[in-house]
């Protein structure tokens, strides 16, 4: 039961993790229109470990795509909630199945799901489309929306050690680095020997790497972590909250063009990233966006970049100046 004349309203949001992590800047600002409200998430499972952690919500429900019998009882409890409100950051085939089993209420649906557009990037397109909404600005030039922001994992770390670098065997400064993995084509890859010259050079700065991501990513950890003395492999060790926490204390991430990027530059430290070369799609409308300045690397073949260029392009986003802010 809710509290008496306290709103309920429902968000709306699931998909591939970027689309996720952008769409937690549009939760915050809806978060930020009802602060008295009752919020609760509607997504599925597969972000649930790291988004019941998110403080923007009351409530986390994960059945949003569920199938047969189970589909038709998702509306039916948002009916019975009598939610003042439901956002739309979505617009596929399950939320408009959700829709249309609302369609008799009188609950306000807000369709605010991006909508892309030539030379937009994701995050204004998310902002834009919040804002067509009726929740703030529906207008933002090319790095003028707000930036998502997973920073809200500093009050779990204070709770959980799992949370904390030591946890892994991180002590003093440290990077994460983030390759693709082996489902991604060899020519669209940065070799495992660059990785492994980029942490031994790291390693000379006094600045432990770390190499992070899914099961995928676990050759390259290993071999890095064999072939350079010191180097840590987290690969396939860590849940995304963790993998977040870890990025509020990093000096600086670097990785491939991976899902797992945008939420590790959300988390606010600077970063650089590789990409291809692609014809008709441009680095600067794909690049993850945090709080701090994130370079872009890119050539027709990643194996021409070497670990030099990449340490250069640390140093620009200025990973090295000083200490990250603690959590």
């Amino acid at each position: 039961m809710t509290e008496a004349g306290k709103d309920i309203i429902y968000v709306l949001l699931w998909g591939d993790l970027p689309s996720t992590v952008r769409g937690l800047a549009s939760c915050r600002r809806i978060r930020e229109a009802h602060p008295r409200a009752k919020l609760i998430l509607l997504t599925a499972p597969d972000y649930e470990s790291m988004l019941k952690h998110c403080p923007y919500f009351s409530q986390v429900e994960t059945d949003a795509t569920a199938t047969g019998a189970m589909a038709k009882l998702t509306a039916k409890r948002i009916k019975a909630m009598k939610p003042a409100v439901v956002y739309d950051l979505v617009d596929d085939g399950d939320s408009r199945r959700i829709k249309g089993g609302l369609r008799f209420s009188r609950i306000k649906w807000l369709d605010a799901a991006p909508r892309m557009e030539a030379a937009t990037h994701p995050v204004e397109a998310t902002a834009v489309a919040l804002g067509r909404a009726g929740l703030g600005p529906d207008h933002f030039r090319l790095g003028e929306a707000p930036a998502p922001d997973v920073s809200w994992v500093d009050y779990l770390a204070r709770t959980s050690r799992m949370l904390e670098p030591e946890y892994f065997g991180l002590n003093g400064p440290y990077a994460l680095l983030a390759p693709a993995g082996e489902d991604v084509k060899a020519n669209l890859r940065w070799p495992r020997e660059r990785w492994a010259s980029l942490a031994q050079a790291l390693m000379q700065h006094g600045v432990t790497p770390a190499i992070v991501g899914g099961p995928s990513a676990r050759d390259v950890g290993r071999f890095v972590a064999s072939a350079v003395e010191g180097a840590r492999d987290v690969t396939g060790k860590a849940k995304l909250v963790q993998l977040a926490g870890l990025a509020r204390r990093t000096r600086f991430v670097f990785g491939e063009e991976t899902d797992l990027l945008h939420l590790l530059v959300a988390a606010g430290p600077p970063a650089a990233a590789l990409f291809p070369v692609d014809e008709g799609r441009n680095p600067a409308l794909r690049v993850p966006r945090g709080a701090s300045p994130v370079i872009t690397l890119h050539a027709p073949v990643l194996a021409q970049l070497t670990a030099e260029e990449a340490l250069q392009a640390m140093r620009v986003a200025g990973g090295f100046e000083e200490s990250p802010r603690a959590a």
